[in-house]
């Protein structure tokens, strides 16, 4: 009786040691917790991990929940933190212009070491943005009501806005009646119209004027485009956590260009986020791998002719209307 206890605990230990290969601790914080409209303030994420661990912190482009994103930056401290252990800082400044009390949401975070992963989220972080005035301010200087027009009625000007109102509105009706058939002019096809965008990014000459931030950030948009135009795949505003999950449900895209995708994401976003810059060789291979993808992915006759009879079955359906 007593071995067989002895090697349930031993089973147990062997489990858990498994179960938590190595142990993270994540904080979530903001610099001031209570702001004036307008005023840029540094959220912050700090996970301490093993330094072998490599650890995927989030990402955004443009708005974080109700604050817009105006600077990213990430690094590794290895300095006064415990033998073995590594500090990843994750900072992102932000501001608003809507006051009220908000609540940045938890942010998930994934360590990976060798075969061993750890998913958590961050706690929610409050934040209060006030206005800059009270709204109870008065005129310095009691003035005089303004003299009143006796020769006409309030009324009388209340019926001329009404009618203005709907003389515009009938002018804005009439106008699109008529126009309607004009239209936008016709949308470029997926292919062509990336090859277009990359030879408008390529005469800009950005990765030469030592750009490469701007240079990355539209390349990323002119693939995302690309695909899903083409492929009909809702990616162009993902994060990177969104891309990597939506990127296996993309059908007809080769697997090997699903995983570049992703790649030059996650490479690329230090550079549009965080200034650090590319070597010329990984440059080149991005610049090169763009005109692959779109050689290696263009329709085929078959499916042009089969557009173009799609398009030409619609036309008649609307005339017909």
């Amino acid at each position: 009786m007593k071995n067989f206890s002895l090697f349930t605990i031993a089973l147990c230990l062997l489990v858990s040691g498994h179960a938590f290969a190595f142990d993270i601790q994540v904080k979530a914080q903001v610099d001031n917790a209570q702001v004036f409209i307008g005023d840029m303030f540094n959220y912050q994420i700090t996970v301490e991990a093993p330094a072998e661990a490599t650890v995927d912190l989030p990402s955004f482009v443009g708005n974080l929940g109700s604050f817009e994103v105006k600077e990213m930056k990430n690094e590794k401290i290895t300095e006064g933190v415990p033998k073995g252990k590594a500090r990843f800082v994750w900072q992102a400044t932000l501001n608003t212009f809507v006051g009220g009390d908000f609540m940045i949401a938890p942010q998930q975070v994934v360590a990976v070491m060798g075969k061993d992963s750890v998913k958590t989220n961050t706690d929610p972080v409050a934040v209060k943005v006030a206005n800059r005035t009270t709204g109870e301010e008065t005129d310095i200087l009691e003035v005089e009501d303004p003299l009143s027009d006796g020769r006409l009625p309030e009324w009388f000007y209340i019926v001329l806005i009404i009618l203005g109102a709907g003389l515009l509105i009938f002018l804005g009706w009439f106008l699109h009646k008529k126009f309607r058939k004009i239209g936008e002019a016709p949308q470029l096809p997926p292919y062509e119209e990336a090859v277009l965008a990359l030879r408008n990014l390529r005469n800009k000459q950005l990765l030469a004027g030592d750009q490469q931030g701007d240079f990355f950030m539209t390349l990323g948009f002119i693939v995302r485009r690309y695909i899903q135009r083409r492929f009909e795949a809702d990616i162009l505003d993902a994060t990177t956590a969104e891309l990597k999950q939506r990127m296996n449900h993309v059908v007809g895209l080769p697997q090997a260009y699903k995983e570049s995708v992703i790649n030059l994401a996650v490479e690329t976003e230090p550079v549009k986020f965080a200034k650090m810059r590319l070597s010329s060789e990984r440059c080149e291979f991005w610049n090169n791998w763009a005109d692959l993808l779109l050689e290696d992915t263009k329709p085929t006759p078959e499916e042009e002719q089969a557009k173009k009879d799609e398009a030409k079955a619609a036309g008649k359906l609307n005339k017909k209307k």
